[in-house]
């Protein structure tokens, strides 16, 4: 638009009424959005820089979608493609959403809350949020070097949203398992940091953890010279002679010996429940994404942008 037309365009607005004000900043809003969003798909394309279908390097801009997205076309191949062509979001109608919906899973929205806000259908919102949503094995530490803390985190197994086929009848939100203590009940998630550090190692384990499935998780992580702190468990009595490493236990009802402990860990585990209380529940099914997500926004102290999980999505490096 034209300078004069932009301003004979904001002249305009002051003669609108406060509803129609309201109307005007939350299609702005939305506009905005959307070609922030066009930005971010745009990086894909300079970030890969080439054909998904034959990796080919040569193409051009080719024209719109009817959903105005830059097409663009292979010159070795002559197939078109978009910034969204082979990701997960690729066949997402309304892609005006994509920043916001990134928005709402960075605010913990609950699935009726984010299709709210969306104006979308709940199970529109559900889909959306698990296309968007990282899988566990990204992200991952690359090894847990110098004193390292180690512990399980205990979540009880959950058929949510299974309809049909569930091996036990129902239960009622927030029905007490039926055996105390750990059992085939509960899902074990192994986390582990080194110390100073917020970049944690999370895995689901098979139930009832051994020595076994424990080192087979840790093992490609840790290094000779790794001191690893871990409560009393007699699981880890014989992981350090297996790993090859110093283990050293936090007796039973202590906090800390000298200066080991593992309350870093502990730390993890009550941000990793703070996160999990809005959704009320998580099927087990579906626990290592919601861990992933909440890993991502975890990573450091000053949460990451909306605009940098959408990224992530769609495989750009941030």
């Amino acid at each position: 638009m034209r300078r004069k037309e932009f301003a004979l365009l904001l002249d305009a607005l002051s003669q609108l009424g406060l509803h129609q004000l309201k109307q005007v900043t939350e299609q702005a809003t939305r506009l905005a959005g959307y070609q922030e969003a066009q930005a971010l798909i745009a990086q894909r394309i300079e970030h890969t820089a080439a054909c998904p279908h034959c990796s080919g390097t040569s193409f051009c801009r080719w024209g719109f979608t009817h959903a105005k997205e830059q097409r663009y076309r292979c010159r070795d191949c002559g197939k078109s493609f978009t910034g969204l062509t082979g990701t997960a979001l690729c066949h997402i109608h309304d892609k005006r959403q994509l920043l916001a919906n990134a928005q709402c899973m960075k605010d913990r929205l609950s699935v009726r809350a984010a299709a709210k806000q969306l104006g979308v259908h709940r199970n529109t919102a559900f889909r959306w949020r698990h296309l968007l949503m990282p899988s566990l094995e990204r992200h991952q530490p690359a090894a847990l070097e110098g004193v390292a803390e180690a512990d399980e985190a205990f979540f009880r197994r959950s058929f949510k949203g299974c309809k049909r086929g569930m091996p036990r009848p129902a239960y009622r939100r927030a029905t007490r398992a039926r055996q105390r203590g750990i059992s085939a009940e509960q899902i074990p998630v192994l986390t582990a940091l080194c110390r100073g550090s917020r970049h944690s190692f999370i895995a689901v384990l098979p139930p009832l953890p051994n020595t076994a499935s424990v080192s087979t998780a840790l093992g490609p992580l840790v290094k000779p010279d790794t001191v690893l702190c871990a409560d009393s468990a007699g699981l880890y009595k014989s992981l350090g002679k297996k790993l090859g490493i110093t283990v050293w236990q936090i007796p039973s009802g202590s906090h800390r010996q000298g200066a080991n402990h593992i309350q870093n860990v502990n730390a993890l585990h009550s941000r990793i429940r703070g996160w999990f209380h809005p959704f009320k529940g998580v099927a087990t099914k579906y626990l290592g994404k919601y861990l992933a997500w909440f890993r991502f926004f975890d990573h450091s102290p000053h949460p990451a942008k909306a605009s940098r999980f959408l990224l992530d999505a769609i495989g750009v490096p941030t």
